[in-house]
């Protein structure tokens, strides 16, 4: 006579093996590294204007989204400050694109100060580690109401304000 534990554990064995398994395309695939996400960043920036032009201060802040994939990173960026030297202010936006710890970016400027406004264009060049940026930036005016060619240093605190994707 077979004991009802001997055939409980049995029951229990076969149920196990019997059962239906989780196919394997189910699961989720296998990677390593980061996966590409959109951030939207915003923060401060701030420096002075050094060169070509109405020598001062500056103070302001600036909103980019850029994706981000094995450490290259593609996006826009727009930011507005107000320049003491110029006793103006200035609106840039456009393309931002960068490796690691390098990146350019570039686009259309405004200057307005004084009531008259001035278009033209920007390109800068960052050094960022971190949360923190160091830059130098160069912008030319069109209309030069005043001083035609810009030079800036500055340093950017961004944060992380928004991950779309990724892990």
């Amino acid at each position: 006579m077979r004991s009802p534990l001997g055939v409980a554990i049995a029951l229990v064995l076969a149920s196990g093996v019997a059962a239906p398994r989780r196919a394997a395309a189910d699961d989720p695939p296998f990677t390593i590294g980061s996966r590409p996400a959109w951030f939207l960043l915003g923060g401060v920036t701030s420096g002075g204007t050094v060169a070509l032009a109405d020598r001062g201060a500056f103070v302001g802040g600036e909103l980019s989204v850029a994706r981000l994939r094995d450490g290259n990173y593609l996006g826009f960026y727009a930011d507005g400050y107000y320049d003491w030297g110029a006793d103006g202010t200035y609106v840039t936006g456009g393309l931002e694109l960068g490796r690691r710890f390098v990146g350019v970016d570039g686009g259309v400027a405004l200057r307005l100060a004084g009531g008259e406004r001035d278009l033209g264009v920007t390109g800068r060049l960052n050094l960022s580690i971190g949360l923190f940026g160091l830059y130098a930036r160069y912008a030319y005016f069109t209309d030069a109401m005043a001083d035609d060619h810009v030079l800036q240093v500055g340093v950017a605190f961004k944060l992380p304000l928004m991950t779309i994707g990724g892990n």
